[in-house]
């Protein structure tokens, strides 16, 4: 289902237009949901966007190499998107979506499916998936797949968005308090005082409802108007018992919204409020607890549909997340130099790190160990000649 389709259900719409997929679709969308939606998008966004960084490391018999395969992950899955597109949809659907992300091979090519069906659930044999939609609607002639012809990219408890979708029922109505005072106290207020025998009148009731009170609504909302009062009228402002509220009680709500939504994801606090002030250290939490499961998740997708005798043959995928945060060549001079001298990498692997083109030579492929290390057995041999 795409999500104009969904909206036009979930919220109700007005079409302006000929009918066409073209035409301007007006969506009523409740202002509580905002907070949500955008909390939502700030969470799977900070975590889709590392993951599209991410670099999918092909291996054959062992060895990293660049092939077809590495193509696809990393470069193009298919011929209408881009890798980090690609991914994008996958993270998102599997945090949106109960049932995770499906994605299938088509011609050697990767597409995420919208929506999909289990025909059959089979916990010894697999699953059968069926009615599998791509984008734009495109329903595949293949009726069904079984679970070891797909990708099927699932969170470790899907219960989260319906968590969350619980959670904030509660803030939702808090928000809807916190906005109402803001607006009654805030707000201006009038009383349209009229002489007791128009009360009655009914001439005059139909008058009031028909040009008087647009009247008085428009003088309100407008920012340069004039009202004019007849005899017997009088509009007078209601300043009694006001106090004037600040926003702050819908700051903090959105606030703690945003903050529940980052712990239900692992993801700092900091980083969902945008207020940072160490951001190594923010940026090593928010990867070892919110992007590597997904990595992990990605890793061991990949490896599970190319099945065992690949994986034992030494073929097959790493999700990579190493480069995700941003080096400065200088800042990782100190280690760089570390690396070499222990003999942890060579200068070719080292310059693949900090996104520089490898050497490709004999010498850069080498591995050096300084001087200043040996081995423990050789530390402990006593010097010749130290006795007298």
């Amino acid at each position: 289902m795409k999500i104009i389709d969904f909206l036009e259900k979930l919220l109700g719409t007005d079409r302006a237009g000929n009918g066409s997929r073209d035409s301007t679709i007006v969506i009523d969308i409740p202002p509580k949901l905002y907070y949500k939606e955008l909390a939502l998008y700030t969470a799977s966004s900070y975590i889709s966007n590392a993951i599209s960084m991410a670099e999918i490391r092909v291996y054959k018999g062992g060895k990293k190499v660049k092939d077809a395969d590495y193509y696809t992950l990393n470069v193009a899955p298919n011929k209408n998107e881009t890798a980090s597109l690609f991914w994008h949809k996958v993270i998102n659907k599997m945090i949106r979506n109960e049932e995770g992300c499906l994605v299938v091979e088509v011609k050697d090519k990767l597409y995420v499916a919208e929506s999909f069906g289990i025909k059959e659930e089979r916990p010894i044999l697999g699953n059968i998936y069926e009615n599998v939609v791509l984008s734009d609607g495109l329903t595949l002639n293949r009726k069904q797949y079984r679970a070891d012809e797909v990708f099927l990219f699932k969170l470790e408890d899907q219960q989260i968005k319906r968590l969350l979708d619980g959670m904030y029922d509660d803030y939702a109505k808090l928000m809807d308090t916190a906005a109402r005072a803001f607006k009654d106290t805030n707000g201006r207020k009038y009383k349209f005082r009229v002489a007791g025998v128009k009360s009655g009148d009914e001439e005059f009731n139909e008058e009031f409802n028909n040009y008087i009170s647009e009247n008085i609504r428009e003088y309100m909302e407008s920012e340069y108007a004039t009202y004019v009062e007849y005899d017997g009228e009088e509009l007078i402002e209601d300043t009694s018992g006001k106090t004037q509220k600040t926003a702050d009680d819908v700051v903090k709500l959105r606030k703690d919204i945003f903050e529940m939504f980052g712990q239900a994801f692992k993801i700092p606090s900091a980083l969902m409020s945008g207020d940072i002030t160490s951001i190594k250290d923010v940026c090593d939490v928010f990867l070892t607890f919110a992007v590597d499961p997904f990595a992990d998740n990605v890793t061991q997708t990949l490896n599970k549909r190319a099945g065992l005798d690949n994986f034992l043959a030494g073929n097959y995928y790493k999700c990579y997340t190493g480069r995700i945060k941003h080096r400065d060549l200088f800042d990782s001079a100190s280690d760089a130099d570390k690396l070499l001298s222990t003999s942890t990498m060579c200068v070719d692997e080292i310059r693949d790190e900090l996104d520089l083109d490898p050497l490709n030579t004999d010498w850069s492929k080498q591995f050096y160990l300084t001087k200043n290390y040996e081995k423990v057995e050789e530390a402990t041999i006593p010097i010749e000649g130290g006795e007298s």
